[in-house]
Formats: C-alpha cells, sequence, structure tokens
C-alpha cells in the first residue's frame, strides 16, 4: 500500500509525511467537521504542498485560483505562490464525491525560491498566519491534537510565533475503526478542534 501511495506523484510530500507511519484496515468514510470561524476570516487554513514544477497538492476545503499559498520552513515563512488552477485530486484517473479535501493545484512563484522545496518547507492557505512569527514546527515536537494514542501528527504550524502548534495535520484510524483518515486540526480559543477528515479509501487508494 505504502509503495503504491509514493507512487502517486500527484500527491506529493503532503500524504508521503504522513503515510510513513500508517497502518490500514477498511471501513467507514470520512467527514468534514466546520467550527465557527475566528480571527475575522472566512477561510479555514488548508495545507499545501507545492513543487517546483509549479504544481502541487492542499488538503481542506476547496481552494481557490488566486489563493495565496505561504510557504513556510521551521525558520519562518520562505516564499509564497499564487493559485492559477485548481481541480479534484484523482489516482490514475479515479476520483470519488467521498474524496473531497485533497485537491491539485498548479500555480506561480510571486516571492522566494522552489528550488529547495523539501519535507521541511510546507505551503499554508491561512489569512491568520503572522507574515513574521509563522513557522513550521518539527515533527518530533508535536503531539497527538486529540489525545488519542491511535494517532500521528505529522506537519503542524505555529501561526504567532508563541511555540505552541495552532494548526495541525495527522494521520489517525477514523476514530478509532481501524481505516486511516488524515485530519486537519485548528486551536480555537485555546483548544484544538478538528475541521476536516479525510478517508483515504474514499479517494483510490
Amino acid at each position: 500500500m505504502l509503495g503504491g501511495m509514493s507512487r502517486a506523484v500527484g500527491l506529493g510530500l503532503l500524504v508521503v509525511a504522513l503515510m510513513a507511519s500508517a497502518a490500514a484496515a477498511p471501513r467507514p468514510k470520512g467527514k468534514v467537521v466546520r467550527v465557527e470561524r475566528h480571527r475575522g476570516s472566512t477561510v479555514l487554513p488548508r495545507i499545501c504542498d507545492v513543487q517546483n514544477d509549479r504544481t502541487g497538492n492542499c488538503f481542506g476545503e476547496e481552494p481557490k485560483t488566486g489563493d495565496i499559498i505561504t510557504l513556510i520552513d521551521e525558520n519562518g515563512v520562505t516564499g509564497e505562490v499564487r493559485i492559477t488552477e485548481v481541480v479534484a485530486f484523482s489516482l490514475a484517473g479515479r476520483h470519488s464525491k467521498g474524496c473531497d479535501g485533497l485537491w491539485s493545484i498548479k500555480h506561480e512563484l510571486l516571492r522566494g525560491d522552489l528550488s529547495n522545496v523539501g519535507g521541511r518547507t510546507m505551503g499554508v492557505i491561512d489569512p491568520g498566519m503572522h507574515p513574521r512569527n509563522g513557522r513550521m514546527i518539527p515533527k518530533e515536537l508535536l503531539q497527538p491534537p486529540s489525545g488519542r494514542s491511535d494517532e500521528v501528527p505529522a506537519i503542524g504550524f505555529d501561526r504567532d510565533g508563541d511555540n505552541v502548534a495552532d494548526i495541525i495535520l495527522s494521520q489517525s484510524s477514523c476514530d478509532g475503526s481501524g481505516s486511516m483518515c488524515i485530519e486537519e486540526w485548528l486551536r480555537v480559543e485555546g483548544r484544538m478542534v478538528r475541521v476536516h477528515q479525510v478517508n483515504f479509501q474514499t479517494c483510490g487508494f
């Protein structure tokens, strides 16, 4: 299973980072959990894998053409790209309506350098991200946002430079079902709230 997913180049680092620790078994479909918008924004953060060939993938609510993706590593913001095209992610031409949280994108560089983009640099569409203080948090410092032992955090962002993860992308067993889900968590009024969940079986894996 891991080999097949790693060959799905379109999914890139966004999935590879999570699949490194996946253990799969079949069952229910994913779901979206919505929360009240805060910080004056009408957009929930979306995490994106941006590649040097002007392609990439985003997880979460559907991004829009013209959206700005902020590129971030563990030292801070490194650049920006603008989305020029968005299509639903598909594996070998297959797409299920249940896989509504993965998107393939094309983009144009606004500032920065994509030549060294790798596992330590990710993108985020997030009006709440501070332009100077935002940064990625090393994976080894992340804690499961749900507190469950079956959840493995893979990507985390500190929005404001206080060394606390405000956005986390994690891999779980779909609320204990044994299947494999990708979940996005957002800090809202001091606590982590799950805002998106996708069961990978619905994506054709």
